[in-house]
């Protein structure tokens, strides 16, 4: 059972049939789309908890661990054998020894506006929180700089999928068939609401964490003619979030319906 299961019968029929609360759950964690919190959520929600991260070395310049090594160190450790959930920054192919050590895994991830999540990596990127944000603002002067960097572009399709996945009904066909559920930040009540009920719970958000702080190196003036240029150098994440948009949008009456029953009497 997976993701692409949502569009067929009710919510609660998808919630019955794809709940893996005892299952590895694997949060593939996409730059600037909320994940810091829902982190935190999971770690309360499934006990013993892994966020796998690069170390960053300061010195003359900064350095830092591949994501690679530290996947590999929690698999040789034995922490992963005993996990219930983990999360951190790496792709669903860089997942694939997690899955091997782990053959319950179940992955999930979140999705963010392509325009807005774009931005906001541009934002934090130049701030003092990002280790490297010195070499970031020295190598992209300007937002349309970063958004023409090959390295920038459609992120969240390449943390996701395969490069050979790109049409949207290869894209469509892979994170229905390889997520177990994959939400918006954009309708984060829900998203996280159904991604609880899925681990077993019947929860509500509520941490909100790192928001980027202001500053003069950081400052975008979002105009349309801005918003048209990251669209085009980013047309599988628009086609990404578009199919997931479509699939939660099915359900959403059908969510308002649950909580309005799950309300205790007045």
């Amino acid at each position: 059972m997976a993701f692409g299961d949502i569009v067929q019968g009710s919510l609660q029929d998808f919630v019955n049939a794809d709940r893996f609360d005892t299952e590895l759950c694997v949060f593939i964690h996409i730059p600037k789309t909320a994940g810091s919190s829902l982190s935190t959520e999971l770690d309360r929600m499934r006990p013993p908890y892994h966020n796998i991260h690069r170390k960053y070395f300061y010195g003359d310049t900064v350095t830092f661990s591949r994501i690679e090594d530290e996947i590999a160190a929690v698999i040789d450790s034995g922490a992963l054998a005993d996990a219930r959930s983990c999360s951190g920054h790496f792709s669903w192919t860089l997942a694939a020894p997690i899955r091997a050590a782990r053959p319950d895994a179940r992955a999930f991830t979140f999705l963010r506006d392509p325009v807005k999540r774009v931005i906001s990596d541009y934002r934090y990127s130049r701030t003092p929180t990002h280790p490297t944000y010195k070499e970031t603002i020295e190598r992209f002067p300007t937002i349309e700089s970063y958004i023409e960097a090959p390295e920038t572009q459609d992120k969240m399709a390449r943390f996701l999928m395969p490069g050979d996945v790109r049409t949207p009904h290869d894209i469509d066909t892979f994170i229905s068939t390889n997520y177990a559920f994959v939400g918006l930040l954009e309708m984060y009540p829900l998203s996280f609401n159904i991604l609880s009920l899925l681990l077993g719970h019947d929860r509500m958000p509520s941490e909100h964490k790192r928001k980027t702080e202001n500053t003069v190196d950081n400052a975008v003036d979002e105009t349309p003619r801005l918003r048209a240029m990251i669209a085009e150098c980013n047309q599988r994440d628009t086609a990404l979030y578009d199919i997931v948009r479509r699939k939660l949008l099915t359900v959403r009456d059908d969510w308002r319906a649950m909580r309005e029953q799950s309300r205790p009497a007045a």
